[in-house]
């Protein structure tokens, strides 16, 4: 492992005097959570409860994550003129989120239907708000008040219309890639092109490379353009890998009972502490250990913890292992 903080400094330290550390781009939606013993199969019918309805969304719970760990930060996107809508907008206002930039628009709010499994693994459907033009104007307004900009990034035409706009107003660019996000080699390198900070989960990852996740094959993807790759793993935790540093942690032990945005908490927490001047390899721990107490209950946003909670678990497996 080897740690650098001055590079840490040079993305995060940047623009300290805008109002906002991040700038969430992407719909929020609703997410309504099933259980069963198992994920059913084609034309097949289970029998299972109903665990709720939450607000989601895996940009929205990044943002939810961060400013629950210190990160000032704004949302920008849509919510439908709903109930669905209201909660989300209050979800916000709950967690800390600014809505200044988050718009109530005259259709369905964005919905998933997630399935969990007795093992606490998920999988859903997801149903997003129809596209529209990306309004220059508005978002250079956000971006003027943001130092970093996170999205997911779906549509490639727009993902680089915004960086573009991110890049020409001094805003570091972070992206979450998973399986879906970049099936191809093409669309990956397209994706790091354009991006600062990667991170990717393992299905991401094994989507369009070969080869384990190590040090050794993350670092050449840096290559195409990004200072900053974080690659998590589940249960085995997760690497990061700059072009000066890197590091690495195992996932805490914890009893799982719910993954829905696990990872989404993994990306808010990363961010939050990199903003809070914690080096790479503390970043990382901080990271897993918020992962950790996330997946603790059933919804994205449940069991999203504090930065005392999440320096609690990590002094207590510190002192467990000494």
């Amino acid at each position: 492992m080897v740690d650098n903080r001055t590079e840490l400094a040079t993305l995060f330290q940047r623009n300290a005097d805008r109002p906002f550390d991040v700038l969430a781009y992407g719909d929020p939606n609703i997410d309504y959570v099933f259980e069963a013993a198992r994920v059913p199969l084609a034309d097949e019918k289970l029998l299972g409860r109903r665990l709720g309805t939450f607000a989601g969304g895996t940009v929205a719970n990044v943002a939810s994550a961060a400013s629950r760990l210190g990160a000032r930060v704004a949302a920008y996107g849509r919510v439908g003129g709903d109930a669905d809508g209201q909660l989300l907008l209050t979800a916000n206002e709950e967690a800390g989120v600014s809505n200044a930039f988050l718009r109530v628009v005259e259709q369905s709010t964005a919905a998933a239907t997630i399935i969990v499994d007795a093992a606490g693994e998920k999988a859903l459907v997801y149903a997003p708000m129809s596209g529209e033009a990306v309004d220059e104007p508005i978002v250079s307004a956000a971006l003027r008040q943001s130092r970093l900009l996170y999205t997911m990034p779906y549509d490639l035409a727009e993902f680089r219309q915004i960086t573009a706009l991110a890049h020409a107003h001094g805003v570091a660019v972070a992206i979450d890639i998973e399986a879906a996000v970049a099936p191809t080699r093409e669309r990956l390198d397209a994706l790091l092109e354009c991006s600062d900070i990667v991170f990717m989960n393992e299905g991401g990852f094994r989507a369009t490379l070969d080869g384990e996740i190590t040090v050794e094959t993350i670092r050449p993807l840096l290559d195409k353009g990004p200072q900053l790759i974080v690659v998590t793993m589940g249960a085995a935790g997760a690497i990061a890998c700059s072009r000066a540093a890197w590091a690495e942690h195992p996932a805490f032990p914890v009893k799982m009972v719910d993954a829905t945005g696990a990872g989404d908490c993994f990306n808010g927490a990363f961010l939050a502490a990199c903003f809070n001047d914690r080096t790479l390899r503390e970043s990382l721990v901080f990271a897993c250990a918020a992962a950790s107490i996330a997946v603790s209950a059933v919804g994205a946003r449940t069991a999203l913890p504090t930065t005392r909670e999440v320096e609690g678990l990590i002094l207590n497996h510190s002192a467990g292992r000494t």
